[in-house]
């Protein structure tokens, strides 16, 4: 993986081009991450769908953490149903 500056992109835009194959670059701000840039390769919906699983995944993940931290996870289906129909009433 490799690391790279928004300014360092700004003074050598060429440098994003340098990767290739399954090579990941690491865009940063003030020396934090704040994106990421990966090659495509030959299908660019096969990537985009493979990148929107990895995320749908990790926001998923999150969810089932914050839910055992909370104690969600005992909730009955009823429990659940009233607090759907709850927030959709808030709406």
């Amino acid at each position: 993986m490799n690391f790279i500056s928004s300014r360092e992109i700004r003074s050598n835009p060429a440098r994003l081009w340098e990767v290739t194959g399954t090579d990941e670059t690491v865009i940063t701000v003030n020396g934090k991450p704040r994106a990421i840039v990966l090659a495509v390769g030959e299908d660019l919906e096969e990537t985009l769908a493979t990148m929107r699983r990895a995320r749908a995944s990790s926001a998923l993940e999150k969810i089932r953490i914050f839910s055992r931290e909370k104690g969600l996870e005992n909730l009955s289906e009823q429990e659940i149903e009233t607090e759907i129909s709850l927030s959709r009433k808030r709406r």
